[in-house]
């Protein structure tokens, strides 16, 4: 992103902002947007996290760096890797990570919304999770389907759509879960 902004700066036309691009973290860049979110935690303790697994029963954590479904695990309280997986995602405390309230409408899949200039394309790609699988990623064996949006979709885009053109985004895809921003 720095060399982007650097050839934007001798004039290059650069799509997305590049700075806009750092500010808006892939993972946490929900966190801006809190009313379509489901609970959430970011943090490198593994006692906060429990604290959040005990408090929601059933949760995903995942990394911040990784994508394609890379080193997301669904944790319950009578996980007997728990602590181990903990410890590998947050290198013993070392590095944050995301825990997030287990959302069961992942079965009906973990949908892709494009945004275009702050304007929602009317269908989105529904990655729904193989058999067996929490994931949905289809870099994680997920089955891609095309989808209209629904009035939710339609919902959160409206309200993400000018703030994030506004910033400077103009190509983004949103992922949604149910009713809730991932």
């Amino acid at each position: 992103t720095h060399l982007l902004g650097v050839a934007e700066a001798n004039g290059a036309r650069v799509l997305n902002r590049p700075s806009a691009l750092r500010d808006f973290n892939e993972k946490l860049a929900i966190l801006n947007f809190p009313q379509f979110v489901a609970p959430t935690l970011v943090t490198a303790d593994a006692g906060a996290i429990n604290g959040f697994l005990a408090e929601h029963g059933d949760i995903i954590v995942k990394p911040l760096t990784e994508m394609g479904g890379a080193g997301i695990f669904r944790l319950t309280p009578a996980d007997p890797n728990r602590n181990a997986i903990l410890e590998t995602l947050t290198q013993r405390g070392r590095r944050a990570i995301m825990a997030q309230r287990y959302l069961p409408e992942i079965s009906a899949g973990d949908k892709r919304i494009l945004l275009i200039a702050g304007e929602a394309v009317p269908h989105c790609l529904a990655r729904v999770p193989a058999p067996g699988e929490s994931r949905g990623n289809l870099a994680a064996g997920g089955i891609g389907r095309a989808q209209p949006l629904s009035d939710n979709d339609r919902r959160i885009a409206a309200a993400l759509g000018p703030v994030l053109a506004a910033r400077g985004l103009l190509l983004v895809g949103l992922d949604v879960i149910g009713d809730n921003l991932t």
